[in-house]
């Protein structure tokens, strides 16, 4: 079996998709007894950048407005951390704060490196300075981490994860990923479908007879496999993902399904923002 998670990453910010990041890294810290860090990322780079104008005269104000901005900001960190202090001790879950300054997306990359899962919204919100759309951290984090990503949604509760889908094309990617889920999904009693997608009826049945025989090799009994017959993105979501509680993909495939599962397929499931992504290279 994989590797078991015992070390959580969190970045934090003030939103309700942070909170539920919160709520679902406590609960996947009970079931493998593990420990949380909520990381706050202190954007000093992007505050001076919104600040600075290009006439250098008006320097000293600028360096006003900089430090009252970067002031502000360290109060919403301080929200953000005392949010996340209280889930963990509501859980009675073991945790720890973290605080950086600097571009968040690379900090978070940074910090992941001796995690074995990273656990972030589907949206995320870390210029603290500002109340604004959400930022590019989770592309920038998916585009390049080792270490796998836990995606949620606003509404994810924290409750138990019942039915998972793993997105299969055989590629590098979505075999990591696959591996990666199996010591994730160790202490939960899960449904697991294993889905692949194409007119290549031959070729599908092949990946996911490969696929079982990974599973079962891995004393992974309870779980089917499924053959949509379609290459419709839209499709393959409305109609064999809506009742699962967790998606499983890998990133940057460049096989079999041209990127369908993970290049539009994983941007479409980011932008519809209603399950959870376990997201692996």
């Amino acid at each position: 079996m994989s590797q078991s998670i015992k070390r959580i990453l969190t970045p934090l910010d003030i939103s309700s998709f942070s909170e539920a990041a919160a709520r679902r890294s406590c609960e996947v810290a009970t079931r493998h007894e593990a420990e949380v860090t909520g990381l706050a990322v202190l954007d000093s780079p992007g505050i001076r950048a919104s600040i600075a104008p290009a006439d250098v005269s008006h320097w000293p104000l600028v360096q006003e407005t900089v430090l009252r901005a970067a002031d502000d900001a360290r109060e919403r960190i301080a929200e953000a951390r005392q949010r996340f202090i209280g889930c963990c001790e509501k859980n009675g879950v073991t945790h720890r704060e973290s605080e950086l300054e600097g571009v968040p997306g690379d900090k978070i990359l940074e910090a992941s490196v001796l995690y074995d899962l990273v656990v972030m919204g589907l949206r995320t919100y870390f210029h603290f300075e500002t109340q604004q759309a959400p930022g590019d951290s989770l592309a920038k984090v998916l585009g390049r981490t080792v270490t796998p990503v836990l995606a949620v949604p606003e509404s994810d509760i924290g409750g138990p994860l019942r039915k998972a889908v793993i997105t299969w094309d055989g590629s590098f990617s979505a075999g990591r990923a696959l591996r990666d889920f199996l010591g994730f999904a160790e202490p939960y009693d899960l449904e697991i479908t294993v889905l692949t997608a194409g007119e290549d009826g031959e070729q599908c049945e092949h990946l996911l007879s490969q696929a079982s025989r990974y599973l079962k090799a891995h004393r992974v009994e309870r779980f089917e496999t499924v053959h949509a017959d379609t290459s419709s993105v839209e499709d393959v979501h409305d109609h064999y993902l809506k009742d699962a509680d967790i998606v499983v993909a890998g990133i940057h495939s460049r096989r079999f399904f041209k990127d369908l599962f993970v290049g539009s397929f994983t941007n479409h499931l980011i932008e519809a923002g209603d399950q959870a992504l376990f997201l692996s290279h």
